[in-house]
């Protein structure tokens, strides 16, 4: 389960459908959130690529991440975290490689060890 979200992640990944859902009325979809962030990070140099590898191949997924000191890197960090999540439970792995700027290189490497946020992806996948 990933961290609480900081400010910068809430403002950029929290995105409610126009349709409201009537069961959970603060609902909002990954999808949207993405689309949001997407469209706020369309600027930004700086690339995350990470490749799941598998015994017969590999899954890879390039992220436009925000600079390690813009305030909205946590953003970057969290949507990074989340999609790697969903990609591992789509396809399992018996590795993850990372490349891209340090900080948030760095914070997912945590997220993705024993104790950190995705500990159980990591024990179980």
């Amino acid at each position: 389960m990933p961290n609480s979200m900081d400010v910068a992640s809430m403002k950029l990944l929290l995105a409610r459908p126009k349709v409201p859902a009537p069961l959970d009325p603060n609902f909002s979809p990954l999808v949207l959130g993405k689309r949001k962030y997407l469209k706020a990070a369309k600027g930004c140099k700086d690339k995350l690529d990470w490749a799941l590898l598998r015994s017969d191949g590999c899954g890879r997924y390039t992220l436009p991440v925000f600079p390690d000191k813009s305030e909205d890197v946590g953003a970057s960090i969290y949507l990074a975290g989340v999609l790697i999540q969903e990609m591992l439970w789509q396809r399992s792995a018996y590795e993850l490689q990372l490349s891209g700027p340090a900080k948030v290189c760095e914070a997912l490497k945590a997220a993705y060890s024993i104790g950190g946020a995705y500990e159980f992806e990591v024990t179980s996948m």
